[in-house]
């Protein structure tokens, strides 16, 4: 078994959520890699941290994690650090501090009002940036523990764009919405879903 297995396997035995939730958005990351034609290598990387990306949250209590109501400031607290242990754990394997890097970086916002180090703009990592969005799309059109209406695909990319600037890398929630909107297979997910 592989690192990224074994973390995949780490994931999915500590939450079925987060590891359906991982898959997604590895679709994603390696689906907006291509259709920006990032190099192959860069579209592996792109998969590896849709992959990983949440591995952190298994440092955090299950009674946090499935919380079906709002987290207090305290459980909040506990969920931030999420991308800092997961980044931790990567570091300390070869080959993984790229991707690490990345992970830690996920939460960060571009206008730099995330979590994280505060890093805002071009400073985030751009796979954490590029991460950020396919992260908050998944997590919109899924149901959650706390929210059991997903959004509509239609919905969320809105959300996206209007998020862009602030919250997202405008060149890429662009690209991204792009990317959404012109692939048939998620646009037929809703139909599906229904």
């Amino acid at each position: 078994m592989s690192i990224i297995e074994t973390f995949c396997h780490a994931i999915g035995e500590r939450d079925r959520y987060t590891a359906e939730h991982s898959k997604n958005v590895a679709r994603l990351m390696v689906g907006l890699a291509e259709y920006v034609q990032l190099p192959v290598e860069d579209v592996t990387i792109a998969y590896v941290v849709g992959v990983v990306h949440d591995v952190g949250k298994v440092s955090v209590p299950d009674h946090i994690l499935n919380k079906p109501g709002r987290l207090t400031d305290e459980e909040f607290a506990v969920i931030r650090q999420h991308p800092d242990v997961g980044a931790d754990l990567l570091g300390e394997v070869d080959g993984l501090k790229k991707v690490a890097e990345i992970v830690r970086h996920h939460h960060e916002r571009y206008d730099g009002q995330g979590y994280g180090t505060g890093l805002a703009g071009e400073a985030i990592p751009f796979f954490s940036r590029m991460l950020a969005v396919c992260d908050s799309f998944d997590a919109m059109t899924t149901v959650r523990c706390y929210r059991k209406e997903p959004f509509s695909i239609a919905s969320a990319l809105e959300e996206i764009g209007r998020c862009a600037g602030a919250q997202f890398d405008p060149v890429i929630s662009k690209c991204f919405i792009d990317f959404i909107s012109r692939h048939q297979d998620y646009n037929s997910l809703e139909a599906a879903n229904a």
